[in-house]
C-alpha cells in the first residue's frame, strides 16, 4: 500500500484553505437542513457536514469524537483538486478522458477505510465508485470527495483507528503539473490522509 507523503500532506493544507475561503465566501446562502445536528467543524472554520449536506457523523484529525450507535464516514483529507484541462501531465501519462476529471471518474475504482488496523478488531471497508461520491467545485476548478461514500457502520465504545485508501485502476494526474508524486494519484492503492485516532462516547455529542 502506498503510504501519504508529504506533498500530500502540502496539497491537503493548499486545498483545505481554497476549500474554507470559498464556503466563508457563501456563508449566506441558503444551506440544505440536515436530518441531525451533527457539525465537524474545520480549524478555519468550514462546517463539513453543511458542505457535503450529511448528517453523517465525520471523522478528521481535529472531529476525533462519534456518537455510540451511530454511522460514520471518514473524508481521509481535503478534496481532490483538478485543473479543468491537462494544461501540464508526467511524460508517457495516458489519460482515460478528455479531461482530469473524467480521466479521475475513468480510474477511480473504489474507497477503502482499514478500521482498528493490526488488532483483533481490525475490520476492512470497501466501497466502490458510485453516484454517491461527492463532485463539487473549488476556486472555479473541479473536486471530488469520497466522504458521502464511505458510511461506516457503528464501533463499539473506546478508542479506535481508521484509514483511508483511495484505489486506482490506472495512474490519475490532476492536470496541473508534471511531477507524478505532487499531481497524481495511483496505480493501486494511495493512502488518503493520516492515520487518524478517534473515540467512541456514549451519550450525545452532536457538535464536536
Amino acid at each position: 500500500m502506498k503510504q501519504p507523503s508529504l506533498f500530500l500532506s502540502q496539497r491537503f493544507v493548499y486545498w483545505s484553505v481554497t476549500f474554507a475561503l470559498i464556503v466563508s465566501s457563501t456563508a449566506f446562502a441558503v444551506q440544505p437542513a440536515l436530518a441531525a445536528e451533527n457539525h465537524c467543524i474545520t480549524p478555519l472554520g468550514t462546517d463539513l457536514n453543511i458542505r457535503y449536506a450529511i448528517s453523517t457523523q465525520i471523522v478528521t484529525p481535529f472531529c476525533t469524537q462519534v456518537d455510540s450507535g451511530e454511522t460514520w464516514t471518514t473524508p481521509g483529507g481535503a478534496p481532490w483538486g483538478m485543473n479543468t484541462s491537462f494544461a501540464t501531465v508526467p511524460e508517457g501519462f495516458v489519460a482515460a478522458g478528455a479531461t482530469p476529471l473524467e480521466d479521475f471518474l475513468a480510474k477511480f475504482t473504489a474507497a477503502k477505510a482499514v478500521v482498528d488496523a493490526g488488532t483483533s478488531e481490525e475490520k476492512t471497508y470497501i466501497f466502490a465508485k458510485s453516484d454517491k461520491l461527492w463532485m463539487g467545485n473549488l476556486g472555479g476548478f473541479p473536486a471530488v470527495q469520497t466522504v458521502t461514500l464511505t458510511i461506516l457502520k457503528p464501533v463499539s465504545v473506546g478508542v479506535h483507528t481508521v484509514q483511508l485508501y483511495w484505489v486506482f485502476s490506472a495512474m490519475h494526474c490532476d492536470g496541473f503539473g508534471n511531477v507524478v508524486q505532487d499531481n497524481c494519484l495511483g496505480p493501486g492503492e494511495v493512502a488518503y490522509g493520516p492515520l487518524i485516532t478517534f473515540q467512541v462516547t456514549s451519550g450525545s455529542n452532536k457538535s464536536h
